[in-house]
């Protein structure tokens, strides 16, 4: 007999892996194995005085997977919490299959053809899961889920981003209020494949310096390479939302980061597949939004030396993503 995901939710969460995705037809080719897109055109995208960003910190894969995995055995329960794993009132539920142990029947979405193809598989599989798993655990989170940002941007076509916040405040709302709903939310970025490819993506996660802003006229003058466009577009949707968390995803693969409390530098993990294994998509996402959310567990990461963000922005307090115990050891952990 197939148990229910709510049977287990540690177990479901330790062996669920997203489906695999095949692209339609007519969908755009995806360049050879080991090759950039080289169609990653982000138009909005040019250096800036007041982009802030300047270096990039890699979390030690090996040591995150462990911290992962760790904080799932702690607060994932594995004895049954009693409920389905639907939501008879607000239809949000578990959606990932996961036989021959847990009875979830799969919706087939359509084969993508484009960026808004693509959305229904990371909303209605990956983010709905996760969201009906933080509803279960954390009842102070129900008001809280992902929807995709509206914002008429000239580069929807290939780029977008769901954003795990409270549904749009009303007008009137506290400054301060706003910048701490800020501090607990989570851009999930998103581009097709055949844009973001492999390779695109892993040179956006090794990335180590974001380029000074140049003013015009000084000497040797030079663009943004592609995956620094990308981080920009990324660092640009974070402030705007006043969110220092992030996650950037083709589908295929997954990466997860943070920005420093002056947005001068991000720590970030390194590329995960969408079938991976110790830990899963599903767990990396459940901690990435515990994380952000300051649930049981977590403290603050290592800061970086710099100034505070003055200008119209209010400045975002980074907080960790390690367990609790020895913080000093944990750091060593923690970065490369």
């Amino acid at each position: 007999m197939t148990a229910r995901g709510t049977d287990n939710l540690r177990g479901y969460l330790r062996e669920t892996m997203l489906p695999s995705m095949t692209l339609d037809a007519r969908a755009p080719n995806m360049p050879p194995p080991g090759h950039k897109s080289h169609q990653n055109h982000l138009k909005t995208v040019r250096p800036e005085a007041w982009r802030r960003l300047e270096s990039i910190y890699p979390f030690a894969s090996i040591s995150m997977d462990d911290i992962v995995i760790s904080w799932i055995d702690s607060h994932i329960p594995c004895t049954s919490l009693g409920v389905e794993d639907e939501d008879s009132l607000t239809g949000e539920r578990i959606t990932i299959p996961c036989p021959p142990v847990f009875n979830i029947p799969f919706h087939n979405e359509r084969r993508p053809t484009d960026i808004m193809r693509l959305s229904p598989w990371l909303d209605n599989l990956p983010l709905m899961t996760v969201q009906r798993i933080m509803h279960l655990l954390y009842p102070e989170t129900r008001r809280w889920g992902f929807s995709l940002n509206d914002d008429n941007d000239s580069d929807r076509k290939i780029f977008q981003y769901f954003v795990w916040s409270l549904p749009a405040p009303e007008e009137g709302i506290a400054p301060a209020m706003l910048a701490e709903i800020g501090r607990k939310s989570i851009v999930v970025a998103f581009q097709p494949p055949w844009i973001l490819s492999e390779q695109d993506i892993k040179e956006f996660s090794q990335c180590r310096s974001f380029p000074p802003y140049r003013l015009p006229g000084n000497a040797f003058p030079t663009g943004l390479e592609s995956k620094e466009r990308l981080w920009a577009k990324i660092w640009d949707a974070c402030v705007s939302r006043k969110t220092p968390w992030f996650v950037l995803t083709s589908y295929n693969q997954w990466v997860f980061g943070v920005f420093s409390a002056g947005w001068t530098a991000a720590f970030v993990s390194g590329v995960h597949n969408f079938d991976s294994l110790s830990p899963t998509i599903i767990e990396w996402l459940t901690f990435w939004v515990a994380s952000a959310m300051r649930l049981q567990g977590l403290h603050a990461i290592p800061k970086v030396c710099e100034p505070p963000y003055l200008p119209h922005e209010v400045p975002c307090t980074v907080y960790d993503v390690l367990p609790a115990g020895d913080l000093d050891s944990a750091l060593a952990l923690f970065l490369m």
